[in-house]
C-alpha cells in the first residue's frame, strides 16, 4: 500500500466500527484512509463521490466480498457514510510498482518474472470468480512483504454504482485498452492489456505507449504498436499479443498465466499436493480402449525456463493453480453434447436440509508424533508415529530437477524420476509417472507405469496434443487410474482419460460439461467419477457414468479441492462450505446431508483424510506453511509437516501400507 500520511483533522474519525488512523497517500490520497477494524487489523477505506443509490450500490459491493484470490487484496466491506459510499478494502504493506520503479529502478531477471507471474496469478483468479478488476495500472501492484498484490480490487465496480462518477481518474489512459478509452466498460481482456502494459513499465521504467501527452498517449494506444525493447526474451512476445488492439486478439489470463510457467511444469508438479489418497474395496473396473486422437498443434518448450518455474513457486503461481475455485464460474456444455451452446441441466436432487450431526464412526485415537522425518532436498521436517494411518507417501522438489522421490515399504525415500509426478496405487502394485514436459519425441501426451516389485516399466498414450492429462488419481483397489484431460489453450478441463495399467490401454472420454483447471475428475469410494462444477449461481459437484454423462448432481455442498475429498470408508467427503467463508464442510456420500462444519485459519486448503474423523489441512504459517491435522469439531489435534519455505516442495499423502 502508498505510505500512509497524517490523519485529516477535518476528516472522518470512524467508519461504522472501523477506526481512522492515517491517511493513504499514492494514488487517491483524498479519498483513502487507513483504519483499524474491532479487532485491531489494518483496513483500507475509500469515500466514494455521493451520487450513489444505496440499494444499488450494496447489491454492486456484496458480491466482491466473496471473491478471495491470491495475490488480490481483498474486499471487506462498504457501505454508506452520510451521503456518499465508502468501500473497505485489505491493507497490504510496501511501495506501489510505481514507487518501487521511482525510487530503485526497474525490474530485472527474477524480480520481473516474479511480478509478471504473481500479478497475472491474482488476475487469472479474479477472472475465474466472474468478476474484472477495470484498474490494472504500476498504482494499483503493491510490492508487498509476500510478493506482488493487487490492490483497488472492486473499486472500479464500486465507482461505477455511482451516478455521474468518473470510471478512472483522468490523465492516465496509457494502461487502458483501446476499447475501453471509446467508452466500453472493464473487462477481462481488458484486464490482460493493462497488465501488460504494467508489466512492460516495470522492464523500461516507462508505459509502453507513452506519448508525453494525453492525446499523444491516447493516439498511440490506438493506432501505434506498443514499445517493447526493455522487455526481456519471450515475455516480450506474450506482452506484444496482450497488448492486441482487438481484445479478441488478446489471450485469456488463465492462457497466459500457463503460458507464463511452462503451460504444463508447475500445473502437473503442484497437483501432487491435492491427491490424498485412500483405500477400500471398489468394483471390478470396465473394459478400456486405446485413447482416442484429437487436433492438435506443434510442442511448446517452457517459455522462460526453470528458473522462472522457481520463481512461479516463490510467487505464489502454484497457489493460484491450486486455490478452491470460487462462485461466479461458468460451466461450460461440450459442443458435440449441446449444439446450442447452452448447457443442458443436469440432473439433479433436492438439497437435504444442512444440519450438523455427529459422525456415525467410533472416534479414533490420534497418537503423538514420536518420529522426525527429513525430507532430502528440502528443510521440511515430517511428524510421524508408527500407528499413523496415512503417510507421506511421495514429494516433488519445486525447483530444477524437479526430482521425485516415492517412499518404500520400509519407510525410506528413493529417487524415481525427475521433472515427474510420481503417484502409486493404493495396493503398492504400481506407480504412476506423469511427465511435466509434455509431447517429448511424440505427437501424444503419454503416463509411464511401473512395477516396483517386478521392474517393469512402460508408457501409454492418453491424448493427442495440444490436449494434456493432468491430476493423475487411482481407483481405490489400484485396478484404473484416472486423468484429467486439461485443453491449455482455453485453461479448461474438457473430459478425462482412463487407463488399465494390465492392459496397457487408455479411453478417452469428453465429458458432458467443461469447467475450470481447477476441477479436476476423481474416482468416487465406489468407482463412479466425479467432478466439482459451478454454474455461476450452484458450486457443487457431478457424478459422471464412464460416457462422460452427469448422472447425478449435488448442487448445494459447495467446491471440493483437489482429488481428495472422501473419508478412508468413502461414507463421508469434504468440501469448502457453500457460504464462501473458508470453512470446511462435511458431508454424507449417499444423502448428501451435511454432517460437520469445521473453522479453519484464512486461506486454509484441505488436503486430504486421516481417518474417518479428521482431515489434513495446509495451513499458512510464518513464512511457509503447516499441514496438520484437525478433528470435525475443529480441535487442532497435531502438527504432520513443517514447510518452512512454502512452496520448496510438493507432497502427496496416502494411506500407510505395511
Amino acid at each position: 500500500m502508498p505510505h500512509a500520511v497524517p490523519p485529516n483533522p477535518a476528516g472522518p474519525h470512524e467508519f461504522a466500527g472501523y477506526r481512522i488512523t492515517g491517511g493513504a497517500g499514492g494514488a487517491r490520497p483524498q479519498e483513502a484512509y487507513l483504519a483499524e477494524d474491532p479487532s485491531g487489523k489494518r483496513v483500507v477505506v475509500r469515500l466514494l463521490p455521493p451520487g450513489a443509490d444505496p440499494e444499488r450500490f450494496l447489491r454492486t459491493v456484496e458480491p466482491l466480498r466473496g471473491v478471495s484470490a491470491f495475490g488480490v487484496a481483498q474486499v471487506l466491506g462498504g457501505g454508506m457514510y452520510g451521503d456518499r459510499p465508502y468501500i473497505v478494502s485489505e491493507h497490504v504493506e510496501g511501495p506501489t510498482l510505481a514507487e518501487a520503479v521511482a525510487a530503485d529502478g526497474t525490474l530485472r531477471g527474477a524480480a520481473l518474472d516474479r511480478l509478471a507471474i504473481g500479478t497475472m496469478a491474482a488476475l487469472a483468479a479474479v477472472h475465474r470468480a466472474g468478476a474484472v478488476h477495470g484498474d490494472i495500472r504500476p498504482e494499483t501492484v503493491v510490492l508487498g512483504p509476500g510478493g506482488p498484490v493487487v490492490v483497488d480490487f472492486g473499486f472500479v465496480s464500486a465507482l461505477a454504482a455511482v451516478e455521474g462518477a468518473p470510471t478512472r481518474p483522468v490523465g492516465l489512459p496509457a494502461y487502458q485498452a483501446p476499447e475501453q478509452l471509446d467508452g466500453a466498460p472493464p473487462a477481462a481482456r481488458a484486464d490482460v492489456f493493462a497488465w501488460a502494459a504494467t508489466v512492460a513499465f516495470a522492464a523500461s521504467g516507462t508505459a509502453p505507449f507513452a506519448g508525453g501527452t494525453v492525446a499523444a498517449t491516447v493516439n498511440r494506444v490506438l493506432n501505434d504498436e506498443p514499445d517493447l525493447a526493455a522487455v526481456p526474451g519471450e515475455l516480450d512476445a506474450v506482452l506484444a499479443e496482450c497488448l492486441a488492439k482487438d481484445p479478441a486478439d488478446r489471450p485469456a489470463a488463465n492462457a497466459v498465466l500457463l503460458r507464463l510457467i511452462g503451460e504444463d511444469s508447475l500445473l502437473q508438479a503442484a497437483t501432487a499436493i491435492t491427491t490424498g489418497r485412500v483405500a477400500a474395496p471398489p468394483p471390478a473396473p470396465p473394459a478400456v480402449s486405446p485413447a482416442a486422437p484429437s487436433q492438435g498443434r506443434g510442442r511448446r518448450a517452457l517459455v522462460l525456463g526453470g528458473a522462472l518455474l522457481a520463481a512461479a513457486a516463490v510467487s505464489g503461481a502454484a497457489v493460484y493453480l491450486l486455490a478452491p475455485p470460487r462462485p461466479a464460474e461458468v460451466r461450460r456444455a461440450a459442443a458435440a453434447v449441446s449444439p446450442g451452446g447452452s448447457p443442458a441441466p443436469a440432473p439433479t436432487a433436492a438439497p437435504p436440509v444442512a444440519t450438523a450431526q455427529p459422525t456415525g464412526a467410533a472416534w479414533a485415537k490420534v497418537e503423538k508424533p514420536n518420529t522426525e522425518v527429513k525430507l532430502a532436498g528440502t528443510s521440511v521436517t515430517v511428524h510421524e508415529h508408527p500407528s499413523d494411518p496415512v503417510k507421506i507417501s511421495t514429494y516433488v522438489l519445486a525447483k530444477q530437477p524437479f526430482t521425485s522421490y516415492l517412499r518404500d515399504r520400509s519407510g525410506s525415500f528413493r529417487q524415481v524420476g525427475t521433472a515427474e509426478q510420481a503417484v502409486p496405487s493404493p495396493d503398492g502394485r504400481w506407480v504412476a509417472l506423469n511427465p511435466f514436459v509434455k509431447f517429448a519425441g511424440s505427437d501424444h501426451d503419454r503416463i509411464g507405469l511401473s512395477d516396483p516389485a517386478g521392474g517393469e516399466k512402460f508408457t501409454v498414450a492418453t491424448v493427442k496434443k495440444p490436449l494434456q492429462t493432468t491430476f493423475p488419481v487411482w481407483s481405490r483397489d489400484g485396478s484404473r487410474l484416472l486423468l484429467s484431460i486439461h485443453d491449455p489453450a482455453k485453461g479448461l478441463i474438457t473430459g478425462f482419460v482412463l487407463v488399465d495399467p494390465v492392459s496397457r490401454t487408455a479411453t478417452a472420454v469428453q465429458a458432458e460439461y467443461f469447467d475450470d483447471a481447477a476441477r479436476p475428475f476423481t474416482f468416487t469410494p465406489d468407482g463412479r467419477i466425479a467432478r466439482g462444477f459451478s454454474d455461476g449461481r450452484r458450486i457443487g459437484i457431478n457424478l459422471y457414468d464412464t460416457s462422460g454423462r452427469v448422472a447425478r448432481s449435488l448442487h448445494w455442498v459447495g467446491s471440493p479441492q483437489g482429488t481428495s475429498w472422501f473419508s478412508p470408508s468413502g461414507a463421508l467427503f469434504a468440501t469448502y462450505c457453500p457460504k464462501g467463508d473458508g470453512s470446511l464442510c462435511v458431508w454424507n456420500t449417499a444423502t448428501g446431508e451435511r454432517r460437520a462444519t469445521v473453522s479453519v485459519p484464512p486461506k486454509t486448503q484441505p488436503a486430504g483424510w486421516f481417518n474417518e474423523q479428521h482431515l489434513i489441512v495446509q495451513v499458512p504459517h510464518k513464512k511457509g506453511t503447516r499441514y496438520q491435522l484437525v478433528a470435525l469439531d475443529g480441535v487442532v489435534e497435531r502438527v504432520l509437516a513443517d514447510l518452512p519455505e512454502e512452496n520448496e516442495t510438493l507432497l502427496m499423502f496416502d494411506r500407510a501400507t505395511s
